[in-house]
């Protein structure tokens, strides 16, 4: 409870690599926790995309425990606006469905995307048939311009 009460008064961290954590963190895991595993998921690589691969193993050392870590992070379709944050989570607090379809990480090419790419050429019979939407299509001839 004294702990409660003095990161009450306290607040948060601020430290401005906590500014790629989304909030609110785990109720027993305190920012001066996160801030380290930060330092050493950076260590390993200093590129902030990058944490949703490099955090889950620094948190692990820190706090041995098995946290989630997932991307929240936004861009806008221009690409002048990107803003890096990912979420701490334990358990399957708010679990979205649509994230266990997701193939994780999204940021490297994985073996398994190769192997759908490569499923989805094949079912399609790329190189077979001739550049078309349906078999045997050819594209109309040119209009006559005499007229």
């Amino acid at each position: 409870m004294l702990k409660s009460l003095v990161r009450t008064f306290r607040g948060p961290s601020r430290d401005p690599r906590m500014a790629y954590i989304s909030r609110p963190l785990p109720r027993d895991l305190p920012d001066e926790q996160v801030v380290e595993a930060l330092e050493l998921a950076f260590a390993a690589d200093p590129n902030p995309a990058y944490l949703v691969e490099t955090l889950p193993p620094a948190l692990k050392q820190v706090t041995g425990r098995d946290l989630q870590v997932m991307d929240r992070s936004v861009r806008d379709v221009t690409g002048a606006f990107s803003r890096t944050q990912v979420m701490i989570r334990d358990g399957d607090v708010g679990f979205w469905p649509g994230y266990a379809a997701m193939s994780y990480p999204l940021i490297r090419p994985s073996a398994k995307a190769d192997e759908t790419r490569a499923a989805i050429a094949a079912a399609d019979g790329a190189g077979d048939a001739p550049a078309g939407p349906k078999p045997g299509w050819a594209p109309p001839p040119p209009p006559d311009r005499r007229r």
